[in-house]
């Protein structure tokens, strides 16, 4: 489980209790839930994009697609705005890498 930590408008601190990943059914639909939520849009905060990452980060195992999304992740802290269609292209290289 991940424990998200704001202070203001700015991510502080995130931290991890030790659970078992999940398949690989649920980060399909965590990203599909993701995606309908930037539907209609045409672009949004870095604090949206950080919502759907952490959920994301949570459930993917250890290995690329968890990397990739700590990247991510850090990137967010840099960034004020996000186009859609930038963050539906790179959840799609985050999906093959979780299976």
């Amino acid at each position: 489980m991940i424990t998200r930590v704001r202070l203001g408008p700015r991510l502080q601190g995130v931290t991890e209790t030790t659970e078992a990943p999940a398949s690989a059914e649920q980060t399909e639909a965590a990203i599909a839930a993701f995606r309908h939520q930037l539907d209609g849009q045409i672009s949004v905060s870095a604090t949206v994009v950080q919502d759907g990452l952490l959920d994301l980060w949570g459930l993917l195992p250890e290995g690329v697609s968890r990397s990739l999304v700590e990247r991510w992740l850090t990137e967010t802290l840099e960034r004020s705005l996000y186009a859609v269609q930038e963050v539906d292209d790179r959840l799609a290289a985050v999906l093959p890498s979780a299976n």
